[in-house]
């Protein structure tokens, strides 16, 4: 059955010749008895196009598909999670360079704010885990330096002093809040607190509704041009500022709660740590649970007995790329499905509900936006170093390595960690190109972590021009790894909501496509506002649908 399980074991198949014969002259069908000593129940009638039946099938290990195992794992109920690749965690991936053990890197989700994410904070507490003050890597105002226009500034400049973009006098006295003063002139509104059912109700002078406008429509009522790319510079994201983006995605993160002077944190052990404790505490609650690594799940369809036949595509994992077996399938049959898989990878499931055009203009209220982030090692911080004009812990920058961060030093080998870049969009396209010509480096991985000569010869060539130290002085790399987002079956790193769409208008859509079938989709790319691209918003969506829908 190429299934994978800590736990869990069919004991025995018993098949009896004489049943058989004597249900085939009497029914005409072929019946297979299945008995699991483990079971809630002795025996579970299957129909011959399954080769098992569970109560409840998640699809997908990532954060949400984790989590609904999690809060399910005591419901008495026979219940197995599939997954894509050969790993658990989704876009919560930990990884380590060689020469640097002991220095998790997170190639997806790296921090989360306890305030805001009460759940994250809940489960590191469930599962042991130490967190961290993000302190270094998120920097303080010391530790941090902006490169815009070809010019070094401090976030104490970049606030209230000269910068290279041409504001009216009216920027320039609201240079500090700029967000703030675009949303007061385009709505009027001035309350201290910000947040989605505010923003909601705003409407702007012709008297549309401010989330149904293009972000950069928005920006052109209110905003001089260089006004507008000052907006876009200090952002940090592109995605922020693409053409179909809502200009409510801008005041969120940027006025809401994430926004300000807040703490941040790490997870000591990496954020694919959260996955990998509830899978496991899942497993651990029972034997009928069970955990199925590389299998994609390819059609949904329903029996004559009403349970759901969930065909699987077997796979194999290479180096990190994770792509179809020949020849081999698995079906599954469930009285419920969890669909735990991320928005780009929807568009690849045939299941009729998906082709309603209610159900895919809700779905299709976010897209994907792809990331890439490239990690390095070096014998020492040459970015702080008295070499180095502009030294710095961070530094955010419209060039195409986007964002630089100070990661850390290993005790193990005292090898220095940056995050070379942090990209989106079109910087992230760019890199993911320039990634695809030449040798893989000494010290990097082959397959979808790889870093290229190309590649590594482009972002120290950005890095050397943002810290003014000359090329020839960077050492080389001692070790690179990277992940760019963009391919099957995330499509992104994170979603972003379109203009003209409302979360309580979609979500109850999204989460059951069909009111008469009990498959339920669940993610962090259709979570509420802020909470969009934060493993929390898959959590969020997981809780709304077993609150409705299982108990």
């Amino acid at each position: 059955m190429n299934k994978l399980s800590f736990k869990h074991s069919i004991n025995c198949l018993i098949m009896s010749y004489t049943i058989m014969m004597l249900q085939a002259l009497v029914l005409g069908v072929l019946t297979l008895l299945c008995s699991d000593a483990n079971a809630q129940t002795s025996e579970r009638q299957v129909d011959e196009v399954c080769r098992r039946s569970v109560d409840v099938a998640i699809v997908g290990a990532g954060p949400a598909g984790a989590y609904a195992a999690y809060r399910l794992r005591n419901q008495k109920m026979n219940i197995e999670v599939f997954e894509f690749s050969n790993r658990i965690g989704g876009r919560l991936y930990t990884s380590y360079l060689p020469n640097a053990p002991d220095l998790p890197i997170d190639f997806g989700a790296m921090r989360y704010k306890p305030d805001v994410h009460s759940t994250v904070q809940g489960l590191v507490d469930a599962f042991g885990l130490t967190r961290e003050v993000f302190s270094e890597k998120h920097g303080k105002s010391s530790q941090t330096r902006f490169h815009l226009r070809g010019q070094s500034l401090t976030p104490e400049q970049v606030e209230s002093g000269d910068v290279p973009f041409k504001l009216s006098p009216e920027e320039k006295a609201n240079q500090g809040r700029l967000f703030r003063y675009y949303l007061e002139k385009l709505t009027g509104y001035n309350g201290t607190e910000v947040n989605q059912d505010i923003l909601m109700q705003l409407k702007v002078a012709d008297g549309r509704y401010l989330h149904r406008i293009p972000v950069n429509e928005a920006l052109d009522m209110v905003a001089t041009p260089d006004g507008k790319e000052f907006l876009k510079a200090i952002d940090l994201f592109d995605y922020a500022t693409a053409p179909d983006t809502s200009f409510l995605t801008l005041l969120e993160s940027n006025l809401g709660p994430y926004s300000g002077n807040y703490v941040v944190y790490q997870i000591k052990e990496g954020m694919s740590a959260v996955p990998q404790g509830m899978i496991r505490a899942f497993l651990n609650a029972s034997d009928s649970h069970a955990l199925s690594l590389n299998n994609r799940l390819v059609s949904i369809t329903r029996n004559n007995a009403g349970d759901y036949v969930l065909t699987f595509q077997q796979t194999q994992t290479i180096d990190g790329v994770t792509n179809d077996m020949v020849k081999r399938d698995l079906t599954v049959c469930a009285k419920k499905v969890i669909v735990a898989i991320p928005k780009f990878a929807l568009s690849a499931l045939e299941w009729e509900p998906l082709l309603d055009g209610r159900v895919n203009e809700a779905i299709n209220a976010v897209r994907p936006v792809v990331g890439c982030k490239v990690f390095m090692s070096f014998t020492e911080p040459w970015w702080l170093s008295n070499a180095s004009a502009n030294p710095s812990y961070i530094t955010n920058s419209d060039m195409n390595f986007s964002k630089f961060f100070h990661w850390g030093r290993s005790n193990t080998s005292g090898a220095y960690v940056i995050l070379a870049s942090y990209a989106d969009e079109n910087k992230a396209m760019y890199l993911s190109n320039v990634n695809a010509q030449g040798n893989v480096i000494s010290g990097s991985p082959n397959g979808v972590n790889r870093v290229t000569e190309a590649l590594k010869n482009d972002l120290l060539d950005q890095l050397s021009t943002v810290y003014g130290i000359a090329r020839k002085s960077i050492p080389e790399p001692l070790s690179a790894a990277s992940m760019f987002w963009k391919d099957y079956p995330f499509g992104g790193s994170w979603s972003l909501w379109k203009y003209g769409y409302r979360y309580d208008d979609v979500i109850s859509t999204v989460q059951r496509p069909s009111l008469t079938d009990d498959v339920f989709l669940v993610g962090a790319d259709h979570a509420r506002g802020h909470h969009v691209g934060w493993s929390e918003g898959a959590y969020v969506t997981v809780d709304r649908v077993l609150n409705l829908y299982f108990f």
